[in-house]
């Protein structure tokens, strides 16, 4: 293994890449593109110079709830409090930056703690289906059931084979306490 001579580090060292006295490169470059940034986020911020900035959050406003309506799950929703937060921000005179800081810390508030409230309620409950549906509704006896035998019950107008724990008469109304394949297990 070969090793490299070693090399003086300090400013102003024959060995630098920067005499003494001025900056790093990747200072100037951070500076130059800061400025460019900041004149691209000016443009974007005003759209050329045809709105303001707390206009421009406003119709952003508009624009994410639009696309939330067309979307499901309130996760682009979730930026639209952000936004308005960064039109407050504009219309009290806060810099580009801190209109962003602004967006993106009420943005990420409302992903974190606003989405699950809201997503839960918007969740529908599971709602019985099929035959689990029949269970609670009331049937009437058309065949007399006897207590641990099979007798018959009208249901929604259909027919159907029941069982009950104690004996049931012809017309009595009951209720379907559980179904098991074909068979309504029935009570009082």
């Amino acid at each position: 293994m070969r090793r490299m001579p070693a090399r003086p580090q300090g400013p102003g060292d024959a060995g630098s890449l920067r005499p003494r006295g001025y900056p790093h490169m990747a200072t100037l470059l951070a500076l130059q593109a800061e400025g460019a940034l900041g004149s691209w986020i000016e443009s974007l911020l005003t759209l050329d110079g045809l709105v303001t900035h707390w206009q421009f959050w406003l119709w952003f406003t508009l624009v994410v709830l639009i696309v939330e309506i067309l979307t499901t799950g309130f996760f682009i929703g979730a930026f639209a409090p952000g936004a308005l937060a960064a039109a407050g921000a504009a219309a009290l005179g806060a810099s580009n930056n801190l209109q962003l800081v602004a967006f993106a810390a009420v943005s990420l508030a409302c992903i974190v703690f606003l989405r699950p409230i809201i997503v839960r309620r918007l969740t529908p409950t599971t709602l019985p289906t099929n035959t689990d549906a029949l269970v609670g509704q009331m049937a009437t006896v058309i065949d007399t059931v006897p207590a641990g035998g099979n007798g018959r019950v009208r249901l929604s107008n259909e027919e159907w084979r029941a069982t009950s724990d104690g004996h049931l008469p012809v017309g009595e109304v009951v209720r379907v306490l559980a179904v098991s394949g074909n068979t309504l297990k029935v009570g009082r």
